[in-house]
């Protein structure tokens, strides 16, 4: 690291000192992050494990250690076994020293928690969502929630390290962190960090709900362990999430990862982004309704477990197939196939080490990840199709919201730790 400051640092006049400044705090700050990381995974580690595994010196090593410990953020959790000399003193996450707020706006429901560092859940609330009404409704529940929390967790806000935000819909750089879903053009608008400042007061960082959850599943979830994972989430659309080399990719615009709206089929059905063929519009909520009613009426059938066909949802056709409905049963198989066809897409262009699939229709089981695999391993290029994982998610229901939680939580631990970087460093 020394030679990188002298080299910077025989610029002439203040802007090399200025430059050689910051690219030794981003230096710092990388190889804090990375210390932190390694001790959350690994510990109780020793200094000299953290310094093996992290390619930095002893010296480095024990100085930010100290600065950790210094801030609550590490303790000491006594000493390892003895090599000959005096037993090194181990130390570990306190998980227990801040946490993090994440808060999931879904079509459905609003679900907010407070995590530890570790991501566990301390606290949980939830309301029925009504974003259908419009921003203006959604705005007054998201202030009713975080007032909750304050009233639940007084200290959360000053503990915390900051806010997450998981939406329905693309965040890109262009338009800022505005929450405003392109399928519904007379939604309005979000300004989500204004509007969570006025009851709370830290920083909050907004990402889509596939980006939040993949994050979510990748440090401390199905993900845990791999360097390369592509996540699916199938809901009330479908969309996906990719981990290169430990890093979230969100492409050139913050967009990256839209597999539901991959063609699927050329001359296929509307879809709500205004395409057509799109795989949302087969295995999105709406299109498996949609492939129901019109499955029952080419069977002659007017109802579905009792329900008429324009009272139809997915939840109908879930309860009929497990009640023994062949044609529900198939309705959910054909849901899977439509799914796997895209994750085969996405194995072919992306070569993941593992697809984590999450969102209530892979929660409905065997029914849809049954044929879901088998048409994915099938379709993906062989080689590819059987060195790729495909497992479902771990964070279950509140996937969403702690995934959120894990925007601000992956600020503190390093995500990645690139071999150019190591090798700069040390």
């Amino acid at each position: 690291m020394s030679g990188l400051r002298e080299g910077l640092e025989i610029e002439d006049g203040n802007r090399g000192r200025r430059v050689a400044g910051r690219v030794a705090g981003d230096i710092r700050r990388h190889n804090r992050a990375v210390v932190l990381e390694l001790v959350r995974n690994l510990g109780p580690v020793s200094r000299a494990e953290v310094a093996r595994a992290a390619r930095l010196s002893p010296a480095t090593v024990a100085e930010i250690i100290g600065e950790l410990v210094r801030e609550g953020l590490v303790r000491v959790a006594g000493e390892g076994p003895s090599t000959g000399g005096r037993p090194p003193a181990l130390v570990e996450l306190d998980p227990e020293a801040r946490s993090a707020v994440g808060l999931e706006i879904g079509p459905r429901t609003l679900t907010a928690v407070v995590t530890d560092l570790n991501a566990a859940v301390k606290v949980r609330v939830e309301k029925p969502s009504k974003m259908v009404e419009g921003a203006k409704v959604t705005a007054g529940q998201v202030e009713a929630i975080f007032e909750q929390i304050l009233q639940e967790v007084p200290e959360a806000a000053e503990n915390s390290l900051g806010v997450g935000v998981a939406v329905p819909a693309p965040i890109l750089r262009s338009r800022g962190t505005r929450f405003d879903p392109p399928s519904d053009p007379e939604w309005g608008g979000l300004d989500v960090p204004e509007l969570i400042s006025r009851k709370f007061d830290a920083p909050v960082l907004v990402d889509n709900d596939a980006n939040a959850r993949a994050l979510g599943e990748f440090l401390f979830g199905a993900g845990r362990g791999a360097s390369n994972m592509l996540y699916v989430i199938a809901h009330w659309g479908v969309g996906g999430a990719l981990v290169v080399d430990g890093d979230l990719r969100r492409g050139a615009d913050g967009g990256a990862g839209e597999i539901g709206h991959t063609v699927i089929e050329v001359d296929g059905p509307p879809c709500g982004c205004g395409g057509y063929g799109c795989l949302e519009a087969f295995a999105g909520r709406a299109g498996i309704a949609r492939r129901a009613r019109r499955a029952l009426k080419l069977a002659g059938r007017d109802r579905l477990g009792g329900v008429d066909l324009d009272d139809l949802k997915v939840r109908h056709v879930v309860q009929a197939a497990r009640d023994g409905d062949e044609l529900a049963a198939r309705v959910l198989e054909e849901t899977g196939q439509y799914l796997g066809i895209g994750v085969a897409n996405a194995i072919n262009v992306l070569n993941p080490e593992v697809v984590v699939l999450g969102g209530s229709t892979v929660e409905i089981g065997e029914m849809v990840t049954g044929p879901l695999v088998r048409v994915a391993r099938r379709r993906a290029l062989p080689g590819m199709a059987e060195g790729t994982r495909i497992v479902k998610g771990e964070l279950g229901e509140d996937a969403g919201a702690v995934g959120a939680a894990a925007l601000v939580l992956r600020e503190l631990f390093a995500v990645s730790v690139p071999e150019a970087v190591r090798r700069t460093v040390v």
